[in-house]
Parts: C-alpha cells; structure tokens; sequence
C-alpha cells in the first residue's frame, strides 16, 4: 500500500513487551557479507486473465501462486490470487474470496507463511479500530475468518498505520513499515520494524531499531519490505523525502544476530515516474519480483521479476 493509495482514506480518518531475542546489542557495526545479490534480466510477468493494473506482489515460498492487489487508489483495491506456470507466467483464478471487502476499501500487501497464515493490509474499519494489519487462514483461494493482528508494532495516534509488512516463512517474525500520513500524496515519514510472535499477537523485538540503524535512514520514506528465507537479505523500497524517485534497495547480514549492512540501491533501470516497488523474494532466492509503472505503456502497474546472478 504505497505512496498515494492512502491518501483519501487517512485524510478523511484525519478529519472524522519485548519479544526475546538473542541479538547482540554492541553498539558497534557489524561485518558485512562478502557481497550484494545481484538480478538480471529483468522480464515483464504474464498474468493470464487480469488486465487490471497489478500490484504489491508477493511470491509464495514455493512458486505455486503469486497473491498482488489492483490499483491502491483505495476504492476498489482488491487481492487476487494467479496460479503459476512458470516463473514468468501465472493464470489469474480471481479475486482471493472472504478477503475483500466493499467499495469503497483497500486490502492489499499480502504475504504468507509456510503454515499458509495470510495476512494483509486494510484499512476498512480504520480509524476506528487502529489494527489495520489482519490475518486469515489459506486455502484454495480462499481465506477463513479475518481478523485484526494484536501487537504493539501499532502507533496508536491518527494518521499512523501499517502501510506494508511482511511474514518471515517461518511464521515467528513480521517486518512492518509504520507510516504517517496528513493529508499529503506521499506519508510525511515510514520506518521499518521488526515483530516478533508472541501466542497470537506481534510485539517489537527490543533490538528492532539496532538492527534496522542502516535502514530507517530519516532522509527517506522506507516503506515494502520482504525478508528472505534464511534472514539475512532484506530488501524493501525507499523514496527520499521530497521527492517520487522511488528505488529498491537491498541489506545483508552474515548472521540473523547481526545488524543489516548499510543498503545497495539494485541495478533495475527505470525511468522518472515508473516507481519501482514492492520487492518480493522466491523461497530460494532466486528470483525478485516487484512492481513497476508502464509510463511507456498503457499507463497501469505491471508485476516484473529478474533472476539471481549465480
């Protein structure tokens, strides 16, 4: 739920516990891997039977399905579900049933674990139940009973909400984004936390904002994170502030214990306004699929992913 999708839903709401965690707090900056992941050939996704615009993609650990959501413009912002093909291609089975909700509404941003746990962004009943981050459980495209996840990775002040978040595959760690929005196109700022599971609700491991120092850089908007599978590659997009030169970047790590390194901006050419976003990783790690703005085009968003350099 990127950039301008929030605007008219927080301008109106505007109107109207430490988890344990073995991270070792030294103060001092950790060493970084040997190198970067790398992608290329970037190649536009096929997604059979959808010809909406197609955004916030998220890869299922194992290939099988590719969850997105149309335009984030909050009034019809639906998630659907495509099955694959292969890498490249996906049929579209349709809107995810139980999950949307009526016009005008926004649910988008899924993820899921590999408990089939799926969770999403929503802001239908916001900001009257501040919890706007909610969970179901998967099963042949569709969800069960939705409800809101309980935590104190919330802000509890309007404006503030869950703009993006990611499950780990695990199902034990969230990564979030807390964003600020007043009124403007874009939030006034976001920042990336990590939440730890706790029986049925998230809480902000105490070593969140140490291990996330490179990343929460103030001079950006940090928004969209995805973790990889072992923990140690994060990536996410940033916007600096300001501006609407959005770019995916990526932080590593040689262990899960260890702070992510200062971040690489990927080498994915994209012309001013085609706004780069939403990163999303293979179980494998071998592929990358984000979204992208066919400006060239007919205008919509389009899902694209590029392979790892081996």
């Amino acid at each position: 739920m990127k950039r301008i999708i929030l605007l008219s839903i927080v301008t109106v709401s505007l109107v109207s516990c430490n988890a344990n965690f073995t991270a070792a707090l030294t103060g001092q900056e950790q060493a970084a891997p040997v190198s970067y992941p790398a992608f290329s050939d970037e190649t536009e996704v096929t997604i059979n039977g959808h010809t909406l615009d197609a955004m916030e993609p998220f890869i299922a650990k194992d290939g099988s399905y590719l969850f997105y959501n149309s335009l984030n413009d909050g009034n019809d912002t639906s998630l659907y579900y495509a099955a694959a093909v292969n890498e490249t291609t996906f049929t579209c089975m349709g809107k995810i049933s139980n999950v949307n909700g009526t016009v005008p509404h926004l649910d988008g941003v899924a993820s899921m674990d590999m408990q089939h746990n799926f969770y999403f962004v929503s802001t239908r009943n916001y900001p009257t139940v501040m919890e706007n981050y909610l969970t179901a459980t998967w099963s042949n495209g569709a969800v069960g009973a939705v409800t809101s996840v309980t935590g104190n990775f919330y802000i509890y002040t309007p404006g503030w909400l869950i703009m993006d978040a990611e499950i780990n595959a695990a199902g034990n760690l969230l990564y979030y984004c807390n964003a600020r929005f007043s009124g403007r196109a874009a939030p006034d700022e976001a920042r990336l936390g990590i939440a730890a599971k706790n029986g049925a609700s998230f809480n902000k491991i105490s070593s969140s904002d140490y291990l996330l120092r490179n990343i929460n850089d103030t001079s950006y908007i940090v928004y969209a994170p995805s973790i990889s599978s072992d923990g140690k590659e994060l990536f996410f997009t940033r916007m600096r502030l300001g501006t609407y030169d959005s770019e995916i970047c990526v932080s590593i790590r040689s262990t899960t214990d260890d702070r992510f390194s200062t971040p690489k901006k990927l080498d994915i050419p994209a012309a001013t306004g085609e706004f780069l976003e939403a990163p999303t990783l293979t179980g494998d790690g071998g592929r990358l699929y984000y979204h992208r703005k066919k400006i060239s085009g007919d205008g919509k968003y389009h899902i694209f992913t590029m392979k790892r350099k081996r």
